[in-house]
């Protein structure tokens, strides 16, 4: 009686799948942290200027703190069931053996634009050109509790001369007390190579 057929093709074949499906997202993670490492110390000290989303009522307040987590799931879950509607049927019309190649294909590119992405955002941050210091006036002032991502500081909102809408920059390390509403503010900040602003915020001397 003839021994069994050997299993090792179909368990190298089946590290060979996991090697393939691991080893994009562990590179872009391998990316991620070294371009964050070439990163200098006082680009880190420049916090993202973002548009002030002012609310008028609690609702709008827990909309505006809940958005961005709630258009991260409809994405997710759009995701899932475009694969859903468009995997199943063409699984049962061609089957995995003819999918595969198409499915790892996909992937690597969904990995590759995400490495893209991270090099495009480190070279504009890299080409960051300075701007004229403003003064701005602080118009609300909140406290940001310091966690594992950051050693916290003061969320301020303010009005910067020529921009047609608020604005709110993390001071970083900075109490909330040290910008009171209605007073002056210094802003020392820079625009990107290609998109975005990043700036410090110091208290004015003297208010």
């Amino acid at each position: 009686m003839s021994p069994p057929p050997a299993a090792a093709p179909a368990a190298a074949i089946g590290w060979r799948g996991l090697s393939w499906l691991l080893a994009p997202p562990l590179a872009v993670l391998l990316l991620r942290a070294l371009l964050q490492a070439l990163a200098d110390a006082d680009s880190a000290s420049l916090q993202p200027l973002r548009p002030a989303t002012l609310v008028s009522d609690p609702a709008q307040a827990m909309w505006a703190a809940a958005r961005p987590a709630a258009l991260a799931l409809l994405g997710v879950l759009g995701l899932a069931l475009l694969l859903r509607l468009g995997l199943r049927p063409a699984l049962r019309r061609w089957g995995w053996a003819r999918l595969r190649p198409w499915v790892l294909a996909l992937w690597l590119l969904a990995c590759l634009g995400a490495g893209a992405a991270l090099v495009a955002s480190h070279l504009n941050r890299a080409g960051r050109q300075p701007l004229p210091a403003q003064h701005v006036r602080v118009l609300l002032v909140g406290e940001v509790p310091a966690s594992a991502r950051g050693p916290g500081g003061a969320e301020v909102y303010f009005e910067l001369p020529g921009a047609a809408t608020p604005m709110r920059l993390l001071a970083e390390g900075q109490p909330a007390t040290a910008f009171a509403p209605g007073r002056a503010a210094g802003l020392r900040w820079q625009a990107g190579r290609w998109w975005g602003r990043w700036g410090q915020l110091t208290p004015a001397s003297g208010g």
